[in-house]
This record gives C-alpha cells, sequence and structure tokens, in this order.
C-alpha cells in the first residue's frame, strides 16, 4: 500500500513533468509571436492600472463616507463615485505644484494604496452584493447580463486598441500628454479646451502617467463600468431582474454602449450622476444635512466632467424643494447648493488662474482666444421651437444616431419606452420612483431650454448625467409592467421580450463595429496599429506620417483637421475649426496671414480640403470673400504631396 508521503511525491514529478512538456510543446509550437505575447502583457498591465484606479477610489470614498447608503451596492457605487472626484482634485494638486510625472504619481497612488488598504478590502465585500442578483435574476436577468457583458467586454477591446475616436484624438487624451511634457497643468496657450472642467482628463493623466494612452482609455472603461453598477444598484430596488434591466436600458444605446471605450469624459458624469442620485435616496431615507451636504458633493463633481453635467444641480435642487416644500426646503438645498459649489470651485479657480477667466474658453477673451473666436464657437442662437424642446426626448431617442448632426447620439429605445410603467410602481417604492421622475423631469426642462439657447446645447451625449436616472426609471416601469397580467397574457414576458430584443440588437452592433474593424485583434496586437488606425482614420494616417517625416524643427499649422495625437508636438491643430476664420478676420489680407504664420514659426501647413468642403457648403457664415482669401494663400504656399482622402501638405515660403 502507498503511503501519504510516497503519493505525494509521485504527484508532485507528475504534475512536474505535465508542465515540462506543455511548456515544451508550446515553446516550439507557438500560438502567437513575441510581439502577439507583449501586447497581451500591455493590455493585462492596462487592466490592472485600470482596476485599480477603481479600487483606490472606492477605498478612498470608503474611508470618507462609510455610512453612505443602508444598500450595500448602492453605497460601494456612491463610495467609488466620491473616490473618483477627489482623486481628481488630488491629481489636480500634483499638477499645480509641477509634479505630474511617472514617479511621483507612482510614488503617491502605492502609498495611498497602502494606506488605505483596509478600506479597500471593506469596499471589494460590498460588491460581493452583485451575487444574489445574479442568483435571483431568472431567465431574463441572466440573458441580460450576459448580452450586457458581450457589449461591455467589446467595449473593453475598444479601449484597449489604439485610440481613434475624434475627441480623444483632440484633447481627452492629448492634453493628459501635454501635462505629463510639462509636469504641470498650466495652460500652454494652443488647446482651448484646457478650460474645460477637466475631471476625467485629471485622471487620464494620472494612468497615462503610470502606463500609456490606452491604460487611460481602460481606466475610463472602468469609470463606465461604476456608473452601470451604480444603475444596477438603483434598478435592483425594484426587483432583481429590474436591476439588469436598468442596465440593459443604458447599453441598448449604440453611443452609450461604445463610448465605454473611447477615452471620453461622459461615462464620468455618468457616475458621478449616480452618486448623486444614491446621495439623495439616501437622504429621502433619512433627511439630515450631511446627506444633503453629500449629494450636493456629487452634483459638483459631475460638474468636473463636463459643464452641462451642472443640470444634476438643478434636478437635484429642485427635488430636494420638491420633497419638502418651498418653507421647510430651504434648508436642505441651501446645504447642497453650497456643497456642490465648492466642489466646483477648484476647476473655476483652475481657469481663474491659469486663463484668467473662471469660465474660460466660452467666455471671458484673452490673448489665446478671442471674443470673436468665442462668439463664433457658441455657433449663435438656437432655433428650436418650444414644442420641440417639449418633445426632446422622444426626438432624441426617435431621430438621434451616432455622428450624425443635431443630436448626435443614438441612446436606443428602452430609457424611453419602458417609462410609463413606472406609474405602475408598488406603494412602497413610490418614493424612489418620484426621485428619479423629478430628476429626470427638472433635467429634461434644462436641457429643452439649454436646445433653444444655443444649437451645440441640443446634443444628447452631454447630458450623461441625466441617463442613470432615466435608467433606473426604466427598471422601474419594468417592474411596474410585470405586475400586471390579464387573462393569459402577461404583461412582463411581452415587456422582457422586447427588452431582449433592444440588447441583442445593441449587441450586435457593437459586434459588427469589432468585426468592421478589427478591434479585438488590434488590441492584442494581431493587427498592427498602423493598419488598424488606417481602417479606421483613413487618409489621416498618412497625412501624420507625412508630417512626421518632415522631421525636427517642423511646425506645421492643421487647417480644418482638429485631431493631434498622433503627430505631438509638430503639429498646430485647428482644435475649434476655426484657425482659417480667426486668421481672416483678425488679419484681413493674404499677404498679412502669411507673414503672420511666418513670424509664429510655422513651417508647413497641411490642409484638409474635405473638411474645408464640408464647412463650405454646410456653414453660411463664410463668405465668398473667406474663401477667396483661402485660395490666395494656398497658390502663395508650395505644395509638397497629396495624401489620402484630401489631405494636402504644403511649405510655407521663407
Amino acid at each position: 500500500m502507498m503511503t501519504p508521503r510516497r503519493a505525494l511525491w509521485i504527484a508532485s514529478l507528475a504534475l512536474a513533468w505535465l508542465a515540462a512538456i506543455v511548456a515544451g510543446y508550446f515553446v516550439i509550437h507557438k500560438p502567437f509571436g513575441l510581439e502577439v505575447a507583449a501586447s497581451i502583457s500591455r493590455v493585462v498591465v492596462d487592466i490592472a492600472i485600470g482596476a485599480g484606479g477603481v479600487l483606490l477610489a472606492g477605498g478612498l470614498g470608503r474611508r470618507l463616507v462609510l455610512e453612505a447608503h443602508p444598500d450595500g451596492l448602492s453605497r460601494a457605487a456612491l463610495q467609488a463615485a466620491l473616490g473618483l472626484g477627489v482623486l481628481a482634485l488630488a491629481i489636480l494638486g500634483l499638477g499645480a505644484v509641477g509634479l505630474l510625472s511617472p514617479l511621483p504619481l507612482w510614488i503617491v497612488t502605492l502609498g495611498a494604496a497602502v494606506g488605505l488598504r483596509h478600506w479597500i478590502s471593506g469596499w471589494v465585500g460590498d460588491l460581493r452584493a452583485v451575487r444574489p442578483l445574479w442568483t435571483k435574476a431568472g431567465l431574463l436577468g441572466g440573458a441580460s447580463a450576459v448580452v450586457s457583458a458581450v457589449i461591455v467586454l467589446l467595449a473593453l477591446a475598444e479601449a484597449s486598441a489604439p485610440p481613434s475616436h475624434f475627441d480623444a484624438l483632440v484633447y481627452h487624451l492629448t492634453l493628459p500628454l501635454d501635462f505629463l511634457d510639462q509636469g504641470s497643468v498650466a495652460f500652454s496657450g494652443q488647446n482651448p479646451y484646457w478650460g474645460m472642467p477637466l475631471g476625467m482628463e485629471i485622471l487620464y493623466t494620472w494612468a497615462t502617467g503610470l502606463g500609456r494612452p490606452e491604460t487611460a482609455a481602460v481606466l475610463g472603461w472602468m469609470v463606465g463600468l461604476v456608473a452601470l453598477l451604480g444603475v444596477l444598484a438603483l434598478g435592483q430596488r425594484f426587483g432583481a431582474r429590474a436591476g439588469w434591466v436598468a442596465v440593459a436600458a443604458l447599453l441598448c444605446g449604440q453611443t452609450l454602449a461604445e463610448s465605454l471605450g473611447w477615452a471620453y469624459a461622459d461615462w464620468l458624469a455618468a457616475a458621478e450622476g449616480v452618486g448623486l442620485l444614491i446621495a439623495l435616496d439616501s437622504w429621502r431615507q433619512a433627511p439630515g444635512c450631511r446627506r444633503a451636504a453629500l449629494a450636493g458633493v456629487m452634483a459638483g463633481m459631475a460638474v468636473s466632467a463636463k459643464y452641462t453635467a451642472g443640470l444634476g444641480i438643478l434636478a437635484g435642487g429642485v427635488y430636494l424643494l420638491f420633497a419638502n416644500g418651498v418653507r421647510r426646503g430651504w434648508r436642505p438645498l441651501l446645504t447642497f447648493c453650497v456643497a456642490a459649489v465648492l466642489s466646483v470651485i477648484p476647476w473655476l479657480l483652475k481657469n481663474q488662474l491659469g486663463a484668467g477667466s473662471p469660465l474660460f474658453p466660452f467666455l471671458g477673451a484673452n490673448v489665446w482666444v478671442s471674443a470673436d473666436r468665442q462668439a463664433w464657437y457658441r455657433g449663435g442662437s438656437g432655433s428650436g421651437s418650444i414644442l420641440g424642446a417639449v418633445l426632446l426626448p422622444v426626438r432624441a431617442t426617435l431621430l438621434g444616431s451616432e455622428g450624425a448632426p443635431g443630436y448626435a447620439s443614438s441612446l436606443g429605445p428602452l430609457l424611453l419606452g419602458l417609462v410609463p410603467g413606472a406609474l405602475l410602481a408598488r406603494r412602497a417604492q413610490r418614493g424612489l420612483v418620484t426621485l428619479l421622475g423629478v430628476y429626470v423631469l427638472a433635467g429634461w426642462a434644462g436641457w429643452g431650454i439649454g436646445s433653444l439657447a444655443s444649437p451645440q446645447l441640443l446634443q444628447s451625449r452631454l447630458y450623461y448625467v441625466l441617463y442613470p436616472a432615466w435608467a433606473a426609471l426604466a427598471a422601474a416601469g419594468f417592474a411596474g409592467l410585470s405586475r400586471i397580467r390579464v387573462a393569459r397574457v402577461r404583461f412582463g414576458r411581452l415587456a422582457a421580450a422586447l427588452v431582449l430584443l433592444s440588447l441583442s440588437l445593441s449587441a450586435l452592433g457593437s459586434i459588427r463595429t469589432a468585426v468592421r474593424f478589427n478591434t479585438p485583434a488590434a488590441a492584442l496586437g494581431i493587427t498592427s496599429p498602423e493598419s488598424y488606425l488606417a481602417g479606421r482614420l483613413g487618409g489621416y494616417v498618412p497625412a501624420m506620417e507625412a508630417i512626421e517625416a518632415l522631421g525636427q524643427g517642423a511646425s506645421v499649422l492643421m487647417l480644418w483637421e482638429a485631431r493631434g495625437l498622433y503627430c505631438r508636438p509638430a503639429c498646430l491643430p485647428d482644435h475649434w475649426i476655426d484657425r482659417w476664420i480667426a486668421d481672416r478676420h483678425a488679419l484681413g489680407s493674404a499677404d498679412a496671414i502669411l507673414e503672420s504664420w511666418g513670424r509664429q514659426g510655422i513651417t508647413h501647413v497641411l490642409l484638409y480640403r474635405m473638411g474645408a468642403d464640408f464647412v463650405r457648403q454646410a456653414d453660411l457664415r463664410y463668405s465668398e470673400e473667406d474663401w477667396r482669401s483661402l485660395e490666395e494663400v494656398v497658390a502663395a504656399l508650395r505644395p509638397l504631396s497629396q495624401i489620402g482622402d484630401g489631405y494636402v501638405l504644403y511649405e510655407v515660403p521663407r
């Protein structure tokens, strides 16, 4: 009979033999080369850093507010959102004193992780509340969770691939590289988007300093997961299945689903909006100034992502007044507003100290952005009707399409489609439904007023701070429909079928995008970055290669091309697509414009002809004299090469 000791030795040798054979086999029969292995390793590191950032935010938020909400999942989402906002302020502080470089960022990050390890562990413990939602979700919840996971993982592939989306190339990822190059958040005068609140861009600076631009995009994806976690937490208050329906309501919109991987700032606004809603719900259950102040902090932190997220302050304030009445509601409202303003002040102070105006670049002209440029960027007053503003959510849902003029986003059908069912909510759920309904209606009103004031404020992508409430209200609507059964007709089953249909079609859209551009292969290094970017960006890629070939000392002015990420520092991008008209109005003649360019050290001009032609047809503010003057300037330049679909590279005469 074999002794236990002998059996242990034999088992150990057998396992070592197995490992040696497996290793030897794959050394000879390599499944992929070293380049692919290196790419996979980089993706793993990106995910580890992004996950570490969210863990750090969760631990920090838990340290600051331990009992944020009685529900564990809601508490975890609120704490993570709070932590993200505080981290952004802390990194802004490092940038203010010139410590934005990889070594200080690593030291601060590791030190914070060690100091917060106990709180991080507690925060992770609250995440266990997701497991019962899976086991109790039934067929609909399980299917929704699986399809949602497909959409989310495809967005992760997008985040891990080389950045390719417009605003990421213009400023979301470009500004972080500028900050790291100069070691601070000081304004160089080149990119007017520096005047945005930059909460997400500061977090991207942190992630890029710890890794690379793709690391920042993965962190942005993780921030989106925080928002989805909060939406799940709010939705499950109406039942486990309803929680997954709330997530589905967000992910069935093409823009909402795919933008998880775009390295934009929108999902931070959604995450902070979720935190605001959970804080308001906590105040609803146990009113008090501390909880009103916490809600105000979350509302202010949403503004750190995007100015238009200030609608969260409006919506939260309206709810506090509605819940308490004008006579009793002024005290929590005042507390809420003071906390919100204090949370916004650091970002306004950044603008005041760096550019001389708290609302730069939109207000407060200076040597970098003139009053004429500000007026041009605003695009004049809105032209919509009051009826159009009233019907705005319906129009945005039915007519909005990603990248198209107007609403410029696809929101999917469930956010709007399920909301009426919330009228059927149980009595015990009506308090939360009221909170969500008032928040959505107040935000809707603010969006409508904004659309009347400026055509740019019509765009759906500016209002991610509203969509978590909308999604949770959709969950309430699904739960309400599920209660109704007439004869053999179960309204809940019919609604479930439409939910799964919508979510599945959204997943097919994400799959189609991934297959079309071979995104997973690019993320894993199977497809080269050059090939992937050429497929996504067309002639832009060879144009950037032509600029790189000019060598050091080249300073290239880009006209009608705003994307500068891949030609730093040689390029002067046309960030607001207004460089020509600004020079034309300020300098007048072609000779004066050429002389000014020469004084600025500009050696070359990259003209995006297709962009200029589009603007010529679409923007009636340009005169024929403006275009004739452009042709005069172009005629005085020396053409070097025609590149791709519409780019021409010129040399400026000296």
